[in-house]
C-alpha cells in the first residue's frame, strides 16, 4: 500500500471514528437531558406539595387559635395540635425531598454540561479532522494535476499543429 493510500485509509478510519464517537455523544447529551427535565419536573413537584403543606399548616393554626379562642373543648385542640405536629412533620420531610430533588437537578445538570463540552470537543476534533482530510485531497489532486499536465504533452504532440512553438505541440510541423 502507497504512502498516500495508506494516509488516505488512516485519514477515513479517523474521521469515521470520530464521527461515531460524535453521535455517542449527542445520544448521551440527549438522555442526559431527559433525565435533567424529569428532575426538573420533581424539584417543581415536591416544591408545590411544599407549598401546599404550608399553606395547610397555615389554615389549621388559625383554626386552632379560633378554637383556643372560642373556649372549644380541650379534647379538640388537643387533636389539631397533635395533627399540626404531624404536620410539621411532613412539611420536614418534604423541605429533606426538596433539597434532594434540588441536589439532583443540579448532579444531572453538571452531568449533561460535562456531556455537551464533550460533544463540542468531538465536533471541533471532527472539523479539524476533515479539514486535514480535505488539504490532503486538495494536495493529491493537486500532485495529479501537475502529473497530468507534465505527461499530457506527448499525447498530443503528434497529431496538433502548433505554428507559435509553445510546449503543447511539436515545432511548427504538420505531421500525417
Amino acid at each position: 500500500m502507497s504512502e498516500s493510500a495508506f494516509s488516505s485509509s488512516a485519514s477515513t478510519r479517523r474521521l469515521q471514528t470520530l464521527r461515531e464517537l460524535l453521535e455517542q455523544a449527542q445520544r448521551a447529551a440527549q438522555e442526559i437531558a431527559v433525565a435533567v427535565k424529569r428532575a426538573q419536573l420533581e424539584q417543581q413537584r415536591a416544591e408545590a406539595k411544599l407549598q401546599n403543606l404550608h399553606q395547610y399548616g397555615e389554615q389549621y393554626r388559625r383554626q386552632l387559635l379560633e378554637r383556643e379562642r372560642a373556649g372549644a373543648p380541650w379534647s379538640q385542640v388537643r387533636d389539631l395540635r397533635g395533627f399540626l405536629d404531624r404536620l410539621a412533620a411532613a412539611q420536614a420531610a418534604q423541605r429533606d425531598e426538596v433539597e434532594r430533588n434540588r441536589e439532583q437537578c443540579a448532579e444531572q445538570l453538571r452531568a449533561w454540561t460535562s456531556a455537551r463540552q464533550k460533544e463540542k470537543a468531538y465536533e471541533v476534533l471532527l472539523a479539524q479532522e476533515q479539514g486535514v482530510a480535505l488539504a490532503q485531497q486538495r494536495r493529491r489532486q493537486q500532485a495529479d494535476f501537475q502529473e497530468w499536465s507534465l505527461n499530457r504533452r506527448p499525447a498530443f504532440g503528434d497529431s496538433a499543429v502548433d505554428t507559435q512553438g509553445s510546449r503543447f505541440g511539436d515545432t511548427g510541423t504538420t505531421r500525417r
